[in-house]
């Protein structure tokens, strides 16, 4: 945090704030330094697809980036307006480091960030800062674990999985994939996971309401193992309330702007 004026300021309001005073750092090179331990970085997108549905998978260099599988990352398109909240949006690295590039998944609305980053051409540039969050399995040797992610909650265990897989690391998990409709992101990819490992298994439910009931009918196993919980935020909340009060640990990653109707 930082303080300004007398206000504390976020990390992206401190890049947003950046933008605006020292435009010139970021249009003459490749980062530029925010404080002694932080930069902004501008990575360069080098393509787009769609994954399902309205989701969309946004690829871009890493411009030197590490980071561990199931880490989130804050982005800034400053052209896109001048509210804050209209140029700014966290977003779960969907790919694994091995890959070497940054993927940023996500279904694409109508908000003005959704439409301007959708409308990126390759070439084009993004903002990226702070790099953080907990929401990572790399124990080893690790205990079986029960994920569920509802919809696009599923970016982060995309990475995870696939570090594991490429490391040669056990994936020793069940993983409860959520969805609305039967526009499933990553299904193909995750199927092949399933038939390569046999201490993993994918069950997939569409058009079921996620609950705490729910999730330990499908995984029994989850009274007794770490439950990774992932989806819109009020949805996580709640179920990892339940979770808790039922004596079950859970590690959990949410998805601000999506409900139960739009996840």
């Amino acid at each position: 945090m930082r303080a300004e004026t007398g206000l504390i300021l976020s990390p992206l309001r401190c890049l947003y704030r950046l933008f605006q005073l020292e435009p010139q750092l970021i249009a003459n090179g490749l980062t530029a330094e925010v404080d002694s331990s932080e930069t902004v970085s501008r990575l360069k997108l080098l393509s787009s697809h769609d994954e399902a549905g309205n989701v969309r998978t946004f690829v871009f260099e890493t411009g030197g980036l590490e980071w561990i599988a199931g880490q989130s990352q804050g982005y800034v398109l400053p052209q896109v307006g001048e509210k804050e909240e209209d140029n700014q949006r966290w977003f779960t690295i969907a790919s694994a480091p091995s890959e070497g590039e940054i993927h940023i998944s996500t279904r694409v609305t109508d908000s003005k960030f959704k439409q301007a980053l959708n409308a990126m051409k390759a070439g084009e540039h993004i903002h990226a800062y702070g790099l953080e969050g907990n929401f990572t399995w790399e124990e080893e040797p690790s205990d079986p674990v029960v994920f569920v992610a509802a919809g696009i909650g599923i970016t982060p265990f995309r990475s995870i999985l696939f570090m594991r897989d490429v490391s040669g690391k056990r994936l020793n998990s069940t993983l409860l994939y959520f969805n609305r409709t039967m526009d499933v992101p990553f299904l193909t990819e995750l199927k092949a996971l399933d038939i390569k490992h046999s201490e993993f298994s994918m069950i997939l439910v569409v058009g079921e309401q996620i609950s705490a009931d729910a999730i330990i009918k499908l995984a029994p196993q989850a009274r007794m193992q770490t439950v990774f919980l992932s989806g819109p935020e009020p949805m996580v909340e709640a179920i990892g309330s339940e979770l808790r009060d039922r004596g079950i640990a859970i590690k959990q990653d949410w998805f601000p702007g999506y409900d139960e109707k739009s996840y």
